[in-house]
C-alpha cells in the first residue's frame, strides 16, 4: 500500500474514531445536532458506534495487503464511512443547511474515497 494510503487511513480513524466518541457520549453540542438533523439520542449514538467501528476497521488494515482479511476489512470500513458520510449530505441538505455545516462531511467522504482508490489501485 502506498504512503498516502497509509497516511489518509490515519487521518480517517483520528477524524472518525473522535466524531464517533462524541456521538456516543452525546455532549451538549451534539445533542443539538441530532436534534437539528432530527435524529433521537440512541440513534445518534448508534451512528457514533458506526463511525469509531469504521475507524478501528480502516486503522487495524493499515497495513494489510488488500488481499487479505483485515486488507479486506480496511476497503469495507472505508466504503461504509464513505457512505455514511454522504448520508450525513443528505440529512444536511434536507435540513436546508448552509455548505460549511456539513463541509466536514464532504471531505471526510472525499478522503474516504481516496483511501479506497490508493487501496485497490
Amino acid at each position: 500500500m502506498s504512503v498516502a494510503a497509509s497516511v489518509l487511513s490515519i487521518v480517517l480513524f483520528l477524524a472518525f474514531a473522535a466524531a464517533g466518541l462524541q456521538k456516543i457520549r452525546f455532549n451538549p453540542m451534539m445533542s443539538g445536532a441530532a436534534e437539528h438533523l432530527g435524529f433521537t439520542k440512541a440513534a445518534y449514538q448508534r451512528i457514533g458506534v458506526l463511525e469509531f467501528a469504521g475507524a478501528v476497521g480502516v486503522l487495524i488494515g493499515l497495513a494489510s495487503s488488500r488481499s487479505t482479511f483485515l486488507g479486506v476489512l480496511n476497503i469495507a470500513a472505508a466504503a461504509g464511512l464513505a457512505v455514511m458520510m454522504i448520508g450525513a449530505v443528505y440529512f444536511h441538505l434536507k435540513t436546508g443547511d448552509k455548505f460549511a455545516l456539513f463541509a466536514p462531511a464532504v471531505a471526510l467522504a472525499v478522503l474516504s474515497i481516496l483511501e479506497l482508490i490508493l487501496r485497490l489501485g
